[in-house]
């Protein structure tokens, strides 16, 4: 059957149980194994600085497959990832120890993407033995029908995984995709909004589901400057964008410094496997001694005008209770996702 367009809480519940698993290396109970009916064709390990890991699946009965990115676990450089809360360019080229990688998540010039989400996006696409890239292709049949999904900052990077595969390729050709994210931090600003839902919103393509006591899809914190807003306008002949660049420039020091001190020898290491694969690369980027350099470079806009991207359903959250009040992740898990999701379901059954 032909992939459809249209939210089906069956596909957004059966896609949550695998957010579930990658993000547990297993079932998490109440919500069922997904192998049940999917079947698990390749579970990356953890890779790169940011402790990552995506897993690729297909519906049992040569079904659909489904890419699932895992989302913030306990771990330093999955955090970190979350934390480098600055803004990108949606286009360009983004310099990891000397290797360039090329890319593009919008099409319009003034569309803005959360540097951290957008790094180890790149990562995970390009890592030369378990990453996107290599795998999918040899893995994903031309023309067949593809979920991309994840969870909280899965979520956020399987919005602009979907989003690079439109605009820069790596994608296995022909096929057909359709997104469900949970929980979603906001990967970019408006304008990077408006092109994704311009493109996999508007024909009905691309759903983020959300708690609406959620308190994750409410980050990272925007802050709005009058340069944020479209010209011309009445606005920037009064103001200046000085104290937001100040506070950008002075973020980007200590990003630099917090990238450096913490993922110098993984970026090392994966620049040297590129370099490996890509000897032209090599040689444009200087030799085995560039391998040395900054550990990332990328052209930075300033910005902090955050939000969300995709066609939002919302879910009545419930208030915690007890115990559950001690978690400050409680609404956030997938586990309360899924107890939402079914009370839809058991609601559209009827008595």
């Amino acid at each position: 059957m032909a992939m459809t367009s249209g939210f089906s809480l069956q596909e957004a519940t059966d896609l949550l149980g695998l957010c579930a698993f990658v993000e547990t290396d297993g079932p998490q109970p109440p919500i069922p194994d997904p192998r049940n009916t999917w079947d698990l064709v390749f579970d990356s390990p953890v890779m790169g600085p940011f402790d990552n890991k995506w897993q690729l699946w297909r519906r049992k009965g040569q079904g659909p497959f489904a890419i699932a990115i895992r989302g913030t676990v306990a771990a330093a450089g999955s955090i970190i990832e979350d934390l480098i809360a600055l803004m990108i360019k949606a286009e360009g080229t983004l310099t990891v120890s000397g290797i360039g990688h090329d890319y593009r998540f919008a099409a319009d010039q003034s569309a803005g993407v959360h540097l951290g989400f957008a790094l180890a996006t790149l990562l995970v696409l390009n890592d030369p033995a378990n990453g996107m890239i290599t795998r999918l292709g040899n893995q994903i049949p031309e023309g067949s029908d593809v979920f991309i999904t994840g969870h909280s900052q899965g979520a956020a990077m399987a919005t602009l995984l979907r989003s690079y595969f439109h605009y820069s390729g790596g994608a296995p050709q022909n096929c057909s995709f359709k997104t469900y994210v949970y929980a979603q931090p906001k990967p970019g600003n408006v304008h990077y909004a408006e092109d994704f839902e311009s493109l996999f919103c508007d024909p009905a393509m691309a759903f983020r589901v959300t708690n609406t006591l959620d308190w994750v899809p409410e980050v990272p914190f925007t802050l709005q400057s009058p340069e944020d807003i479209d010209k011309p306008n009445p606005l920037t002949v009064f103001a200046s964008p000085t104290l937001l660049i100040t506070l950008i420039t002075k973020s980007l020091a200590e990003v630099h410094a917090l990238i450096e001190l913490h993922t110098r020898s993984h970026f090392q290491q994966m620049a040297v496997a590129v370099a490996q694969t890509k000897p032209a690369a090599a040689a444009a980027a200087g030799g085995p001694g560039a391998l040395l350099a900054v550990p990332f470079a990328a052209d930075f806009t300033a910005s902090l005008d955050y939000v969300n991207a995709g066609t939002d359903f919302p879910l009545e959250g419930t208030p915690c209770a007890g115990a559950e009040c001690h978690d400050a992740l409680f609404e956030h898990h997938a586990t309360t996702y899924f107890a939402l999701l079914m009370s839809l379901a058991t609601a559209a059954a009827g008595p």
